[in-house]
């Protein structure tokens, strides 16, 4: 009987290592990533995509901003910015959605800025949520100096269960 339960388990661990390869080699056919797209830029020239990151620089003479993407950390991507209405600085983070021209190089048809506090406030307004979730685990656990670990708090008499 416990040599069924192995056969089965060994089965279902290659199925899902299989579904892993498989989803690795597929991902950057039907999902792929900003660095993929300009290394294959012969492939997806004049498609519309949408990318993020943070204004590095502006040039409203020649009406073109360079953004850094995480994805792409060795080289500012620019975007020429003719077309749209735009009303960021150095620093903001910037949403794209707009034409691949050459690589590096979108023309952006719609943009959304996000100013960095706005986009740091995020995390600012999580931060009241540290000791709820403190008081929730300390009700529920207690940690007991004899064995250095955590254990569950017995329910008290009269408490509702």
């Amino acid at each position: 009987m416990n040599y069924k339960k192995l056969i089965i388990g060994l089965v279902l661990i290659a199925i899902l290592f299989f579904l892993l390869v498989y989803s690795s080699l597929m991902h950057n056919k039907y999902d792929p990533d900003i660095d993929y797209i300009h290394k294959n830029f012969e492939k997806y020239n004049n498609t519309e995509l949408g990318l993020g990151g943070q204004i590095t620089d502006i040039n409203y003479s020649k009406q073109v901003i360079y953004i850094k993407n995480n994805k792409v950390p060795d080289k500012d991507i620019k975007v020429d910015i003719a077309n749209v209405n735009f009303n960021g600085e150095i620093g903001d983070h910037i949403e794209i959605l707009g034409l691949l021209d050459s690589p590096y190089h979108i023309t952006a048809k719609k943009i959304l800025v996000s100013t960095s506090w706005k986009f740091d406030l995020v995390y600012i307004r999580s931060l009241p949520a540290i000791p709820f979730a403190l008081y929730l685990f300390f009700r529920t656990y207690k940690f007991n100096k004899k064995t250095y670990q955590f254990e569950r708090r017995e329910k008290e008499k009269g408490r509702d269960e």
